[in-house]
């Protein structure tokens, strides 16, 4: 455009086009909303902006607000009227035409001239031209009444109690502090920062947070609902909760703009019905880099809470509270006198502000209590820290009836993260302390507290160390809540008996329900079986031994696989997490594939577990066997140990191992890979654990039966009716035996049979290990996590 002006051309409208007509003002110094009532009394201290300007006498305006008191006389009649916007009211004088229809609780709209007032309480009144009703209100049955409301019963009024004046007078106290901190920060460089309310971290500890769960509807119509099951209906994919602190997003929004401060909503799952503990409330948080002395730490807070008591001396509100305090101290002798609140106003503003070391307060204490001028029912010391008798009495014996600072509290009280005190500061009796305080005022005690953080990375782990916390690696947030590898390691803060105990569940329920398709295999893997045990396939050995031995036996010797499952299983799963741990098998995200880590583990496990399970199944086989003449576990354990020796019981051992090294090494390796490709987000999927697992039993069951076929001729050679089969020994010599009988096909022997019990037992194992893993994940998650304590 300015190229065009410049070059002496213009733009001529057409004749037709009108010109534009001026757009209404939309916002003007003036408005039409009517003036509450804090701007007609107090019209300089009024919070609107520009201030309006007081009411001249005779003014016509109007007042819109409730019904506080209504009193008719034949002539004249005076309502009470209140607003929220000061604990004062203004008296409208009505006629008795227009009082007819009001009552307390009314909205109103009251239109009329601004009067001096005769009377003596008020000096303006409104002479009322006229009254609009807004809301009616039946004030005989209305729940608030002229008389003292319990705050337990104020709380079942939600929508109705802020309009008591002493509540509206708490909003606007709030409104003021809010205001009024904002601007001490804004004028200070800080940021003002809004951290997320739904959070994955408990930064307080001990667990006392609320999960977030979605309430789902089974049945709108009658309104039942159901919670989610397991980490995969989780609405977020892992636990998340309501923050119980803002500290963790503050630090690393810290680090980018130097000073950050938010004022949000803290939510604590604490069952105590005390004012101390709240289950809703608002926390004040800050943190700054770059600082190297606690001091400015101090400075900060010792600024802020004398800027709030400065602005609110001087604030209406605060001479609201004091007048409301005042009125209320003939009623509750056990309140704060507005004497006493005053002279707490004027501490905060001109100190002293004093700041002690927990040492020195230590000391004050412990005087305090030789020279008989203090009892307490908890003795002071380093171990349990200050309780409440004795931060009440720091703050109005040191603190003067103001706030006082108690600094370097010892090590082993304060959370991990705090970094150690300076050496100026450290205690005279070498305890170690850090760099901390708590800021004590009369009643309520800790006000506000703050500390110096450890940010060097060898003394932060030395310390989680020193507290007892595992500085285990973080997993992969994709992975930390029943994702795929999640699935195959517990997380790291699991103990060595949660491993034990769901692998004891797995190999329980494995090898139970598949046991009577090991017996048919066991019976169809013998070489030189009796005539009345040869069997011409699964069906045909099932009907047979249900016919003629009847169903219980194919359930013969299952409390050795009981007994033996449990233990064995134990330490073979306890043995695979810790050594796929230690190969590496656990690092990387969902996408990693690790199949020699997971095989090399497998394998690792599979001998420890087998030296203990072997002898169970040795006693297993031998019940299993046709016409068997074992009547118990313990028996046949005492007969084979009594005729063949211990080494009855391994002389299978290094054939077991040779098939189960490979066995269990091949199946990881395939379960993995499986894994990797039907799932490879890596979350946690029950379907394709199930197929997968199967498939890897499947596979690796078949390629090692030649093994299991040699085993089984070894662990039976004492039932065995034929010399050269009962003198067998050892792997290679049984091989020789069964290749020379029946030929290669003989390595072969009941290969259906044990490739249809181990797929099943597979799939039933990982899936049995993976449900006592969840419930040992949901308990843990109800346990503390890393506390924070400020």
């Amino acid at each position: 455009m300015s190229q065009l002006f410049a070059r002496g051309r213009a733009c001529r409208l057409p004749r037709r086009l009108p010109l534009p007509r001026p757009w209404p003002t939309r916002c003007s110094s003036t408005s039409s909303i009517a003036p509450s009532i804090a701007a007609l009394l107090n019209p300089s201290s009024a919070s609107s902006s520009p201030p309006r300007p007081a009411s001249s006498p005779g003014e016509l305006l109007t007042l819109n607000g409730f019904v506080r008191s209504l009193r008719k006389q034949k002539r004249v009649a005076f309502a009470v009227i209140g607003d929220g916007s000061s604990l004062k009211t203004v008296q409208a004088v009505l006629t008795p035409e227009q009082a007819d229809g009001l009552s307390t609780g009314v909205a109103v709209a009251v239109t009329g001239r601004w009067t001096p007032s005769p009377g003596a309480e008020q000096s303006f009144e409104l002479q009322a031209d006229s009254v609009r009703v807004l809301g009616t209100n039946d004030a005989t049955t209305s729940p608030l009444q002229k008389k003292y409301q319990t705050p337990e019963f104020l709380r079942t009024l939600p929508h109705l109690r802020a309009r008591l004046p002493i509540n509206a007078l708490l909003l606007r106290l709030r409104s003021l502090v809010t205001a009024q901190a904002t601007n001490y920060f804004v004028n200070h460089g800080f940021i003002q920062a809004h951290p997320p309310i739904i959070t994955s971290s408990d930064c307080e500890g001990a667990g006392e947070v609320f999960t977030i769960a979605p309430e789902t509807s089974s049945n709108p119509a009658n309104g039942a609902t159901e919670q989610p099951k397991g980490h995969q209906e989780l609405f977020f994919g892992s636990p998340k909760y309501l923050t119980v602190s803002s500290q963790l997003h503050l630090e690393a929004l810290a680090q980018s703009v130097g000073k950050v401060w938010t004022l949000s909503p803290t939510f604590r799952a604490e069952k105590s019905d005390t004012a101390r503990h709240l289950s809703e409330f608002y926390m004040l948080e800050a943190e700054v880099a770059f600082v190297e002395n606690l001091t400015d730490v101090m400075d900060v807070v010792e600024g802020l809470l004398r800027t709030l008591a400065t602005e609110l001396q001087a604030s209406v509100i605060g001479e609201e509270l004091l007048e409301a305090r005042a009125r209320d101290d003939r009623d509750d002798g056990n309140a704060v006198s507005s004497t006493v609140l005053a002279q707490r106003w004027q501490g905060l503003i001109q100190g002293p502000w004093p700041r002690i070391t927990y040492q020195e307060a230590l000391e004050h204490l412990t005087l305090a209590v030789a020279n008989g001028e203090a009892r307490f029912e908890f003795a002071p010391g380093h171990e349990d820290g200050f309780q409440t008798e004795h931060e009440r009495f720091l703050a109005e014996r040191l603190g003067g009836g103001g706030p006082v600072f108690v600094t370097d509290y010892p090590r082993e009280i304060k959370p991990f993260y705090m970094a150690p005190s300076s050496k100026t500061t450290a205690g005279h009796d070498q305890t170690p302390t850090v760099a901390c305080f708590d800021l004590l005022v009369p009643d309520i005690c800790e006000l506000v507290g703050g500390s110096m953080r450890e940010h060097r990375l060898p003394e932060l782990v030395k310390s989680m160390e020193d507290h007892g916390l595992r500085s285990a690696p973080t997993p992969e947030p994709e992975t930390s809540d029943g994702s795929l590898q999640c699935y195959e390691s517990l997380p790291p803060n699991f103990s060595l008996s949660a491993n034990m105990i769901a692998g004891a569940f797995a190999g329980i329920a494995e090898h139970s329900v598949m046991y009577p398709i090991d017996l048919l295999k066991t019976r169809m893997q013998v070489v030189n079986p009796s005539p009345t045990a040869v069997y011409s396939g699964i069906s045909n050995a099932m009907v047979t031994i249900s016919r003629v031995e009847g169903f219980r036996t194919l359930w013969r010797g299952l409390s050795s696989v009981i007994v033996g499952a449990g233990p064995a299983h134990a330490v073979y799963f306890a043995s695979y997490e810790a050594t796929k741990h230690a190969l590496g098998g656990n690092e990387g995200g969902s996408e990693e594939h690790h199949p020699f880590a997971a095989a090399a583990s497998g394998a690792a496990a599979t001998i420890a577990s087998d030296a203990l399970m072997n002898p169970f199944d040795v006693i297993k086989q031998r019940m299993q066997l046709h016409g068997s003449v074992y009547k118990s576990v313990p028996h046949c354990a005492r007969e084979v140990l009594r005729v063949e020796g211990l080494s009855a019981f391994y002389v299978s051992y290094p054939t077991t191992l040779c098939m189960t090294v490979p066995f269990t090494a091949l199946q990881f390796m395939s379960y993995e890979s499986i894994s990797k490709v039907m799932n490879p987000t890596g979350r946690y999927d029950p379907y394709t654990h199930c197929f997968a697992g199967a498939l890897a039993g499947g596979l690796a069951a078949g390629f090692t039966t030649p093994l299991d076929v040699i085993k089984t001729l070894l662990q039976t050679r004492g039932n065995a009716t034929d010399s050269e089969l009962r003198n067998v020994s050892g792997l290679v010599n049984a091989a020789k035996i069964i290749h020379r009988r029946d030929g290669w096909k003989g390595y072969f022997r009941g290969l259906k049979p044990r490739i249809i019990t181990t797929m099943p037992s597979t799939a039933i194992c990982w899936t049995a290990y993976e449900m006592a893993k969840a419930f040992f994940i949901a308990r843990s998650e109800r346990g503390p996590m890393l506390k924070r304590g400020e």
